[in-house]
């Protein structure tokens, strides 16, 4: 499994950006995006985390999704990090 995670900003309205994010899913899931998770982790804050079925296909487009979905969402990009899944506990 792939992961990334990414850092945005936002107005603060977390119902406004969940809404946002549910209906920018069906253009991640054309890059292959299987799964994603968002964490409030400030007033104004958010951190994602989306489960890729392709490395490289992710590799090749993270930086058009995060703008694309940026714009959707109305949400800045602030940081972001990729990496492979090390363990995976139930």
């Amino acid at each position: 499994m792939f992961v990334s995670f990414t850092d945005w900003e936002f107005d603060g309205n977390v119902e406004n950006a969940v809404e946002n994010m549910k209906g920018f899913w069906p253009e991640m899931k054309k890059h292959g995006a299987t799964n994603m998770r968002a964490t409030v982790t400030g007033e104004k804050t958010l951190r994602t985390m989306t489960i890729w079925s392709s490395k490289e296909q992710v590799e090749a487009n993270i930086d058009q999704i995060r703008a694309a979905a940026g714009t959707a969402v109305g949400m800045t990009t602030t940081g972001g990090m990729m990496g492979t899944v090390a363990v995976e506990l139930d």
